[in-house]
């Protein structure tokens, strides 16, 4: 799982998302993760969202796509929020999330030294 997550990390990085933070919430047994990542405008977020929804094959709805303020990608167990800044400030599930957040690049960028 944590090479899908780091897939869709570097696509998001790639598309010119900032802030990119992954959150573990698996309990019991069951398989949860948050992706947020921040775009500059709502143009940016919906144009990360189309192309990520390419890239991992999700045709499912783009909830918030409309406004593009918070767009979310419900490809469970992966849940990614596209947010712009102002929202991704007003809301703040980064803040919620803190003690749940994990680095999926690192173990992916030690596979690849070895």
């Amino acid at each position: 799982m944590r090479e899908i997550l780091a897939k869709i990390v570097e696509f998001l990085k790639s598309a010119k998302c900032k802030n990119v933070s992954t959150f573990d919430l698996s309990e019991n047994g069951e398989e949860k993760y948050f992706i947020i990542a921040s775009a500059a405008n709502c143009d940016d977020a919906k144009r990360a969202a189309d192309d990520l929804a390419v890239q991992i094959k999700y045709d499912g709805e783009k909830d918030g796509y409309h406004k593009g303020e918070w767009i979310i990608l419900n490809a469970q167990p992966i849940i990614i929020h596209i947010f712009t800044a102002t929202e991704r400030a007003k809301y703040n599930l980064d803040r919620l999330y803190k003690s749940k957040e994990i680095n999926v690049l690192k173990p992916l960028k030690n596979k690849k030294s070895k």
